[in-house]
């Protein structure tokens, strides 16, 4: 186990840089809705089946993360997809897309790297120092928020409030943009020194075991289905509820409250500012209250949060989804720190079966909202956040009584 003085600056600045951009994309989606309509007259069910694609490619990639990592390191499958994520930005700038199946395609390929990049990011930085779990995710989803506030400012300066016939113009130019950070990713991936996969070295010829001595078993035994499946719903659930108010929140200020959009984005900074100096408070957190202390007291401001959502009517309530964005702020990094020490040297396999449950939730949000909304009203969408959240909480709890948790993680 490497001691934390020992990984460096490299590695945690470059995963940071990387979620720096995971942030400012994805931030990117809460605009192009209203550029999809201007542009393409797309509806909101149709956009959000193209979100549903993105995330649909995160899934993917993080189903096929352990095979990926084991095959080609960590430090290659950051660099290959990083490469990928900057040719399909470049397809988008380049081949300017106008059709459906064309945006689902793309994206579906975007996703895909960022999921890959995304999860060597959250598995590699922790495996690097053990030690430092908690508080080196705080800080790596510190930079996802920062994207996340750095790219609806940039957004609302180039796009918003531009004419069909501009946007068309700067859209492909961000895109483009998108492509040359990915590219220098690429290359910075080279210099810092990465950990390994986490497996044990084979010896060329095992030694007997004692009656004492037990193998670390590859695949899933009985006793570890039931933590598995908790988990599995946890990320589901989180990860639609945060995906999905992430992605419509600002369309729901625009059309459910009416508010203008240099308005609506600074509410949606401001939502993501506190999100993010928040997580810097992961590490202090748990050393305080643990895990288990830290994620029920996260959960029970969240949930109040969007209790002041639902029954607060105007725009008092959407500040209580933004409250809501704040108080769940350490709910992320908090789970993943627990989960990858609770599953030790099976984290990098575990946890991409783990992402990818929680992006299947990301993509089944996005899309269920903009069904709902394009059906019903904003209103009755957002009940999806709720019920995910609703359901993660119960989850939360079923882990939290796994009683080997405890002694794994102390």
């Amino acid at each position: 186990m490497r001691r934390p003085a020992e990984i460096g600056w490299a590695l945690p600045l470059l995963t940071g840089l990387s979620m720096l951009v995971t942030g400012m994309m994805e931030s990117m989606k809460g605009f192009l809705p209203d550029f999809f309509f201007d542009q393409y007259q797309f509806d909101a069910k149709t956009s959000g089946l193209i979100f549903a694609f993105s995330s649909a490619g995160l899934l993917g990639a993080n189903v096929l993360a352990g095979r990926v990592t084991a095959w080609w390191g960590w430090q290659r499958a950051f660099r290959i997809h990083q490469v990928i994520f900057a040719a399909g930005m470049a397809l988008l700038a380049l081949l300017s897309a106008s059709s459906a199946a064309a945006w689902c395609g793309l994206f579906l390929l975007i996703g895909y790297a960022n999921g890959i990049v995304g999860m060597v990011c959250n598995v590699a930085l922790p495996l690097a120092s053990p030690e430092r779990a908690g508080q080196l995710l705080g800080r790596l989803h510190f930079m996802m928020g920062c994207g996340f506030i750095v790219g609806p400012l940039a957004l609302e300066w180039f796009v918003s409030g531009k004419s069909p016939a501009q946007t068309a113009v700067t859209w492909p130019l961000i895109w483009l943009a998108f492509a040359i950070f990915g590219v220098l990713l690429a290359v910075a991936g080279s210099r810092p020194a990465w950990p390994s996969e986490g497996h044990k070295p084979k010896q060329d010829k095992p030694a007997a075991r004692t009656n004492c001595e037990a193998p670390v078993e590859p695949s899933m035994s009985r006793s570890s289905i039931l933590p598995f499946v908790c988990f599995l719903v946890l990320y589901f659930c989180y990860v639609g509820a945060e995906v999905g108010l992430t992605v419509w929140y600002r369309p729901l200020l625009l059309q459910q409250y009416g508010l203008e959009p240099a308005f609506a984005t600074l509410l949606y900074t401001i939502a993501f500012a506190g999100f993010t100096v928040l997580r810097l408070g992961v590490s202090r957190s748990v050393r305080r209250w643990g895990y288990s202390g830290t994620l029920i007291r996260c959960v029970t401001v969240a949930i109040l949060c969007l209790v002041w959502a639902s029954l607060v009517p105007g725009l008092l309530g959407a500040f209580g989804y933004a409250a809501f964005l704040m108080a769940i702020a350490m709910i992320f990094p908090t789970m993943t720190a627990l989960a990858v020490q609770y599953w030790d040297e099976l984290a990098a396999s575990r946890m991409g079966l783990f992402f990818a449950g929680g992006f299947a939730g990301g993509a089944c949000s996005t899309w269920l909202i903009g069904a709902m909304q394009h059906s019903f009203s904003f209103g009755h969408a957002f009940m999806v956040v709720t019920s995910l959240f609703l359901v993660f909480t119960a989850a939360m709890f079923a882990v939290l009584r796994i009683q080997s948790i405890d002694g794994r993680v102390a």
